[in-house]
């Protein structure tokens, strides 16, 4: 079963935050510019996290939100965006 992830990051090199944006493009969706919303199940998370491991270094960071069903139920958004969602069908 999937759970929403938010994941922000603050990355100084361009080259290094371009490569970390690409990955998690792979796994969810950008919903503002160094934040994305990402529908995962726990092997998915595992995985997602051990491709970004190695790239951040010194001050960058990373964080990695986990919300429940009910909490990702009460998200609210203001101005643009579009909901994001776990899709009913699956691309294999």
């Amino acid at each position: 079963m999937s759970m929403l992830r938010v994941v922000t990051y603050d990355i100084s090199d361009d080259k290094i935050r371009g490569k970390v944006a690409g990955i998690l493009g792979n796994y969810g969706f950008r919903v503002q510019h160094s934040v994305f919303e990402c529908h995962l199940d726990g092997k998915e998370f595992d995985q997602l996290r051990v491709e970004i491991t190695g790239l951040i270094v010194g001050q960058d960071s990373i964080r990695w939100y986990s919300l429940c069903s009910w909490c990702a139920d009460k998200i609210t958004r203001q101005g643009k965006g579009e909901l994001t969602g776990d899709g009913d069908y699956f691309i294999v």
